[in-house]
């Protein structure tokens, strides 16, 4: 007789599946675990953007203080001196968007005087002042009204070449000359170790509302000679307000009896200029979502500013001392 299969009987109890309960706090479980997670990345999602956006505008503001530190510590400097009372400006032509603004780049209003070797003014006295170049226009609508702009005058640090069709400086110990013909005037052909070309330095700072690289967004800029011509070039993106004080010495002691904002009444014919302070408001080129600015930023001239946008701001100073300045 066959054997005859049995087929064995299944256990119904070891093959039931998870109970609703069981489904329901895994689900919580798990939710709990993923919002943990996305709440992490979120918060260092925030966090990074925090720091790389500080980060990122203080290195935006040291960059600017660079730039702009040791073309302002060299004011003053001729070559082998520092009188600028002993110059002759020859005949030399400076233009600026066709323009000739020789009277403003040299300073011829008066002659190359030490108080002059740095300038500086707020815009609406620039607007108003014929002896700021109104010829020579800045970028877009031109200087952001409330801000000052700083001239900068010297001869460039090293000597150079002579070259035609670029101001330079034929400097000597007693005086100074400057050309544009790349000869050197006679009565420097006889001073062979006794005298140096350097380059003509001349630039004006200056904040627009405006930037070439991000729309929107002011910047710093400057109105720079190269050559013969004057020409307009951006130095940073995000800097909204540039303030000057000029550090002034009324008694001839060369200390800084006070700084002064350069529409001043103390700042007069006696006074020497032997430090400036540059105070700098920096602003992020893009706004941060949840930001809101709500302080209020007072700058040196006593102005206050109240932005409440959504983009992060930090403001900076520093105090340059002239090295060839004239008590």
């Amino acid at each position: 007789m066959a054997a005859q299969y049995t087929q064995p009987i299944r256990n119904l109890r070891q093959q039931s599946g998870l109970t609703l309960i069981e489904i329901m706090v895994s689900m919580a479980i798990g939710l709990f675990l993923i919002l943990g997670a996305v709440t992490v990345y979120t918060q260092g999602r925030a966090s990074f953007q925090v720091t790389e956006g500080t980060s990122r505008i203080q290195e935006n503001l040291r960059f600017a203080f660079d730039v702009m530190e040791p073309d302002v510590r060299m004011a003053g400097f001729w070559g082998m001196h520092n009188d600028p009372n002993n110059f002759l400006t020859g005949t030399v032509t400076i233009t600026c968007d066709g323009s000739d603004v020789s009277d403003w780049a040299m300073d011829h209003y008066v002659g190359l005087t030490a108080r002059d070797n740095v300038l500086s003014a707020d815009a609406g006295n620039v607007a108003a002042n014929a002896r700021k170049a109104a010829t020579c226009g800045a970028f877009a609508d031109g200087i952001k009204p409330g801000t000052d702009i700083l001239e900068v005058r010297h001869a460039g640090g090293d000597p150079v070449a002579l070259k035609p069709g670029t101001v330079q400086v034929q400097s000597e110990r007693a005086k100074s000359h400057l050309m544009s013909n790349g000869v050197k005037p006679a009565d420097y052909s006889a001073l062979v170790d006794e005298s140096a070309t350097f380059d003509y330095v001349f630039n004006t700072y200056y904040v627009s509302a405006e930037s070439q690289s991000f729309e929107a967004v002011p910047s710093l800029r400057r109105r720079t000679l190269v050559g013969t011509t004057v020409v307009d070039e951006e130095i940073i993106a995000g800097v909204e307000n540039l303030q000057v004080q000029l550090g002034i010495d009324a008694n001839g002691d060369g200390g800084v009896d006070r700084y002064i904002d350069p529409e001043d009444d103390a700042f007069n014919a006696d006074s020497s200029i032997i430090a400036v302070r540059l105070w700098l408001l920096m602003r992020a080129e893009y706004a941060e979502t949840g930001l809101v600015d709500k302080r209020t930023y007072e700058a040196p001239d006593g102005t206050t500013s109240e932005p409440n946008d959504g983009f992060r701001r930090l403001k900076g100073s520093k105090t340059i001392f002239l090295r060839n300045s004239r008590s």
